[in-house]
């Protein structure tokens, strides 16, 4: 359990995101979470200090592409339900005529 190998499952996870392969993605976090709960349960060194503190930035920083993400999705989301809801009215008045 290195930093090295939580870097490489952060890169896995946003490779997963970028190609929407969200099942692997989800797996790869699961197992990033593992390793890193594992580490952290290790007594550190202060020369790990440095590095941990930049893997716990990249965390944020994927955190905060996944809520931009999701904000993009609930926005196009909104924008269907509006679509249907129009097109629901245009056929109702249509048949009302």
């Amino acid at each position: 359990m290195s930093l090295l190998e939580l870097n490489a499952q952060l890169d896995a996870f946003e490779k997963a995101l970028d190609e929407e392969a969200f099942e692997q993605a989800d797996s790869l976090l699961d197992g990033h979470d593992s390793t890193l709960h594992a580490l952290l349960s290790q007594p550190l060194g202060s020369a790990d200090h440095a590095p941990l503190s930049a893997l716990l930035e990249r965390q944020q920083s994927l955190l905060g592409l996944l809520r931009q993400r999701r904000d993009a999705v609930s926005v196009q989301m909104q924008d269907g339900r509006r679509s249907l809801r129009a097109a629901h009215a245009y056929l109702q008045a249509e048949s009302l005529a």
